[in-house]
């Protein structure tokens, strides 16, 4: 339990449930529910229903805890998954963050409304909006060739590949941005790496990084 406890704070770190909105690109939401009692589950069912029927679809709901086959029901929708008072199995939060399927945990009901109020408002007003769905520390600085550097990282949420932009961050500001040009786990070139494992980072363009800066991996829509 505390495993599984651990894992939902820390994807909550990673992405909010505006972050993961495409506005403008879609008009639903699609949404797995999930609460500790039928009572519990009514009540998130009856708030979603008054929120915006228009643009919220539960497209399945029970209760117990969130399970692997939620997250594979998400993901065939390309929706979320909303719990109450419940907690995460650890397969299924390593089934999440593999198919990047948001999971949100509540347990007042308040803080439920509230997301969720913004997430229609962001639904209705098209604009960019970012997910970012891996972070990194800069543990290490390694020269190479003439003038390039390798940041070695420990990857502390989610994910890294090539391809998708990174920024550095330090403390409050964004230093640079750029993409992952080369990434290898003891000196093999590997296509992704994953929390708790440590790699080499470089960057095109170079970035001026430092010891403790962090790194995060992201995408707008």
């Amino acid at each position: 339990l505390g495993e599984e406890k651990k894992a939902e704070t820390e994807g909550r770190k990673t992405v909010s449930l505006i972050d993961k909105l495409r506005a403008g690109e879609t008009q639903t939401l699609n949404v797995v529910i999930r609460a500790d009692k039928q009572g519990s589950l009514e009540a998130v069912e009856d708030i979603l229903q008054k929120l915006d029927p228009e643009h919220i679809k539960i497209i399945a709901s029970g209760t117990g805890d969130i399970n692997d086959s939620d997250v594979e029901l998400a993901a065939s929708a390309k929706g979320i998954i909303l719990g109450f008072n419940v907690s995460v199995i650890h397969t299924a939060q390593k089934f999440a963050e593999t198919e990047r399927i948001l999971i949100r945990t509540y347990n007042i009901i308040y803080e439920l409304t509230e997301e969720l109020e913004e997430v229609v408002e962001a639904m209705l007003k098209p604009g960019k909006v970012e997910e970012v769905f891996g972070k990194a520390q800069i543990l290490a600085e390694f020269p190479y060739g003439k003038s390039e550097k390798v940041a070695g990282c420990k990857i502390l949420e989610g994910t890294f590949s090539k391809g998708p932009k990174v920024r550095i961050v330090r403390g409050e500001e964004i230093i640079g941005e750029a993409k992952i040009k080369s990434l290898k786990k003891v000196k093999e070139e590997v296509p992704k790496v994953e929390k708790g494992q440590e790699c080499g980072m470089m960057f095109d363009p170079g970035i001026d990084f430092q010891i403790g800066d962090i790194v995060e991996s992201f995408r707008t829509f």
